[in-house]
């Protein structure tokens, strides 16, 4: 049973800078490695992760959710999902061009190796163009909660949001899991598909990263 005390809903555009925060902390020894690579992040590069995430609820129609303890008013949690969709109007189906122009790697930050970063979403994308192809789909791109609220359910809370989506739409859901996240998503029907590394030693890291590739079936796919 979800709990009572937590409440899950969009992100407010005023809200990005805590949203900010919270995927900062939690993603300092993992993600941060490879967006960050150079060091910690300036102000400067900070105050431009923010006003990505303000843009992207405004202006991209991403999907980024918050999870509020009610009790306190706190933001605990948050995750990023997008609907993957054809442009036409009664399309089934994406056109390559347009699952190509998904795939366009981001600009790096001043303290990014960019070909780290690089490398991280070719591994990704190239994936993905194997797995999904041209079908429509949800992806989770980002879910992070705050380590003192972990075990609250709130991450569940969070990638059961995005399955009802996908379950509303008749379409597949996606996400690159860490190795110690999947068994949590697997409780939420994704399977694992592949299981891939980034070789993040041959640009200095200092150790490679594993991540499982997962899907969840359409619904009307799934057995009873």
């Amino acid at each position: 049973m979800p709990n009572p005390n937590l409440q899950v809903s969009f992100l407010k555009p005023d809200e990005a800078e805590q949203y900010m925060r919270i995927r900062h902390e939690v993603f300092r020894s993992t993600v941060n490695n490879i967006l960050y690579s150079r060091g910690e992040p300036s102000q400067k590069t900070l105050d431009r992760v923010t006003e990505e995430i303000r843009d992207g609820v405004v202006n991209k129609g991403i999907l980024y959710l918050k999870c509020v303890d009610i009790s306190t008013g706190e933001m605990i949690a948050g995750a990023r999902w997008r609907h993957i969709r054809p442009k036409a109007k009664g399309a089934t189906e994406r056109t390559w061009a347009e699952v190509d122009a998904e795939f366009a790697s981001p600009e790096p930050y001043d303290e990014t190796h960019p070909e780290m970063l690089n490398g991280l979403y070719d591994l990704f994308n190239s994936n993905k163009r194997e797995i999904l192809g041209t079908r429509p789909y949800y992806v989770l791109d980002t879910l992070v909660t705050l380590p003192q609220h972990e075990r609250r359910g709130a991450g569940s809370m969070l990638v059961r949001w995005g399955c009802d989506r996908a379950d509303e739409a008749g379409v597949e859901a996606y996400l690159e899991a860490s190795l110690m996240g999947a068994p949590m998503y697997g409780k939420h029907g994704f399977e694992p598909v592949k299981e891939v590394e980034l070789e993040l030693t041959k640009w200095g890291g200092k150790e490679n990263m594993s991540f499982v590739l997962m899907l969840r079936p359409a619904k009307r796919e799934r057995s009873p």
